[in-house]
């Protein structure tokens, strides 16, 4: 499958799980270590076209077309991550109530898929929407995390893959699920011993430098 059927095909799916609606969100995927094909302003991730992905460079601001006003943003991800091959700029709704929320604080180690797909959440104040601010804020926190909430805004998932990134995505929105309603229901969440989540991640290999 071509990097724009990939972009069509998961940028629906997207949009099936409710975590873009309308003309919100923004999707990229890196070509290679000079640019990237990213969706453009107004697409609708959902029903995406051909001329809706534009190719942008990393290393320059220069571009043909109209990419997403969120361009900028991705372009710090790539930058700031090699390894960074996929990123999705969503609103799903409890991850944004909870990125909006006021002193709410999110703990990955309540269930063991929030420990071993999340692990470290980072949040960004609040940046104008496409801004060189918000750009430049994203680069600096993406360096320690690959989930980040932008406050008043919504939700930055990166990852090695665009089929991580939506697993992410969705593993993140169920734990914001689980966070809001407990405290609505005043039930207390247990969590996972931070040792015990280590040694979970340990179990199945998996790096905890960033964690």
């Amino acid at each position: 499958m071509d990097i724009k059927q990939t972009l069509k095909k998961n940028g629906k799916l997207a949009a099936e799980l409710d975590m873009v609606w309308g003309t919100s969100g923004n999707m990229s995927l890196r070509i290679d270590e000079d640019s990237f094909l990213i969706t453009t302003s107004g697409a609708s991730l959902g029903n995406l076209q051909d001329e809706e992905m534009i190719i942008c460079q990393i290393n320059d601001d220069l571009v043909k077309g109209k990419p997403s006003m969120e361009f900028r943003m991705h372009k710090q991800i790539y930058l700031q991550r090699k390894e960074i091959m996929a990123v999705l700029h969503s609103q799903p709704l409890f991850s944004t109530i909870v990125a909006c929320a006021k002193n709410l604080e999110i703990k990955t180690q309540i269930i063991p898929e929030s420990i071993v797909y999340l692990k470290k959440i980072e949040r960004v104040p609040y940046q104008h929407p496409g801004s060189l601010e918000l750009a430049l804020a994203v680069g600096e926190k993406i360096k320690n995390a690959t989930i980040l909430l932008l406050e008043n805004h919504g939700v930055v998932c990166a990852g090695d893959s665009i089929e991580e990134v939506i697993n992410k995505t969705q593993t993140l929105e169920f734990l914001c699920k689980l966070i809001i309603f407990s405290k609505s229901a005043n039930i207390e969440l247990r969590p996972i011993a931070r040792q015990k989540a280590s040694a979970f991640l340990n179990s199945l290999d998996i790096e905890i430098d960033r964690w």
